[in-house]
């Protein structure tokens, strides 16, 4: 039996970075990663604790690591398991990160091993799936088979369409719903109270800056003022937004830290067309601090016929 926290995302990062520094580092315990002859060619630093390694992009001078390739997407938010209950969660990679794919199974695995927690709940890898794009639907296929312990399939990348599918000079109602908390930083402090243009830069910098980072040959243009000013013509009609407090225990500082993020509702209205690709990127994503573990996921609502109809779901 296992009691879990309900927020999971920074437990099973700390656990699987353990678990994949283990996995494949050579060096003793002690060798520190930023002083590591090795890291340029280590797996750990290039999935885990990407390093800034050559000049830096704009708006990144002055810092020495870059943002992760990963964020874990746990499921629920169940605290009390049973032994034999399943535990389910997501593990999104980005970039050429998912060709290294076999060392996070391997890693998961390991994981499980190990235990979770301070008390180390072990558990069993049963199973893992990709996530497989045919045509506009998705399918789930299995990765890797824990009873005969093989990776069963090779997972192809999936792609998303740089072209919008509305009317590029038509107004839009749209909600974007954040579904975990959300940090965002605007002059250093953490608020509610933002624009959509700063939340469209926030957007903007994490999409390029993984694509720096961790797609080779990306072709990225660092010039996007003229979408920031078309931005400025997006009313928030409405922030239903609310901050939420948890805590996670840091095992490298032993100590619990007081996390918080925004959760709920905005609702907008504007010219969605030229924020659609940003905006559904970063579904995928997340935006924020501790996307990692899993802070930041919002989804992409929209009405199409107006602001009669009202916005569901059933409008994505």
């Amino acid at each position: 039996n296992a009691h879990l926290p309900a927020y999971k995302g920074s437990l099973l990062r700390g656990a699987y970075g353990h678990a994949l520094r283990r996995t494949v580092c050579i060096m003793p315990p002690r060798q520190l990663c930023e002083q590591c002859m090795l890291r340029t060619q280590c797996a750990y630093p290039r999935l885990f604790e990407t390093f800034v390694e050559n000049e830096p992009p704009p708006f990144m001078r002055g810092l020495n690591t870059a943002p992760r390739p990963y964020v874990f997407e746990p499921f629920e938010m169940q605290q009390s398991f049973r032994a034999g209950d399943r535990f389910q969660f997501d593990l999104l990679i980005f970039g050429q990160s998912i060709e290294r794919f076999p060392y996070l199974i391997y890693a998961v695995s390991q994981m499980a091993e190990n235990g979770l927690g301070r008390n180390r709940y072990p558990f069993v890898l049963e199973k893992a799936w990709w996530e497989a794009q045919a045509r506009a639907e998705k399918e789930w296929l299995l990765l890797y088979d824990g009873t005969a312990q093989q990776i069963v399939d090779s997972p192809v990348p999936g792609q998303l369409a740089a072209t919008s599918s509305l009317d590029s000079e038509a107004e839009q109602v749209f909600q974007l719903a954040f579904l975990t908390p959300t940090r965002l930083k605007f002059n250093n402090q953490l608020t509610t109270n933002f624009t959509f243009r700063m939340l469209v830069f926030k957007m903007i910098r994490r999409v390029l800056e993984l694509a720096h980072f961790h797609v080779p040959g990306a072709n990225i243009d660092w010039e996007f003022h003229d979408l920031l000013v078309q931005a400025d013509r997006v009313e928030i009609r409405e922030n239903r937004l609310e901050w939420i407090d948890w805590q996670r225990h840091s095992n490298r500082q032993k100590t619990s830290m007081k996390m918080g993020g925004f959760v709920g509702d905005l609702i907008l209205k504007g010219k969605l067309a030229p924020f659609e690709h940003v905006l559904r990127m970063c579904e995928v994503l997340h935006i924020g601090k501790g996307t990692v573990f899993g802070n930041g996921k919002f989804d992409l609502l929209v009405d199409r016929i107006g602001e009669k109809g009202g916005i569901s779901p059933a409008g994505r």
